[in-house]
C-alpha cells in the first residue's frame, strides 16, 4: 500500500513540473515573437566625412517624407534587426558604406 501511495504522489509531481515547464515553453516562444526588428531614419542634413555613422544623426520617430529611391546622397532609413543596435549595424562605416545598406535616399539639403 506504502508503494502505490509514494507512485501516486510521484507520478503527481511528475505531471506537474511537465505542465510548469511545457507553460514555461509557450511564455518564452511568445516574448521572441514580440520582438521585431527596429527602423532608424536619418535626420540630419551633416554630410561631412564619417556624419552617416552618428547615431545621434538617426531617430526613430521622426520619419523623412522626402526619401526616394534614387540619388544616393544621403540615406533615408535602416533597419536594426532584433537583437542588435544602430551602432552596431552602423559601426565603423563610411558615408558610402551606410548609402549602400540604406533603404532610400534622401536629397542633398
Amino acid at each position: 500500500m506504502k508503494t502505490l501511495k509514494f507512485l501516486q504522489t510521484h507520478f503527481m509531481l511528475a505531471i506537474a513540473l511537465l505542465m510548469v515547464g511545457i507553460t514555461m515553453s509557450f511564455k518564452i516562444a511568445e516574448k521572441k515573437e514580440k520582438a521585431v526588428a527596429q527602423t532608424f531614419y536619418y535626420i540630419s542634413n551633416d554630410m561631412t566625412a564619417n556624419a552617416f555613422r552618428d547615431v545621434s544623426h538617426w531617430s526613430t520617430s521622426t520619419i523623412p517624407t522626402d526619401c526616394s529611391p534614387e540619388e544616393p546622397v544621403r540615406p533615408c532609413k535602416v533597419t536594426v534587426p532584433d537583437g542588435s543596435t544602430l551602432s552596431a549595424v552602423l559601426g565603423s562605416k563610411t558615408n558610402s558604406e551606410v548609402l549602400a545598406i540604406s533603404e532610400g535616399y534622401r536629397p542633398e539639403p
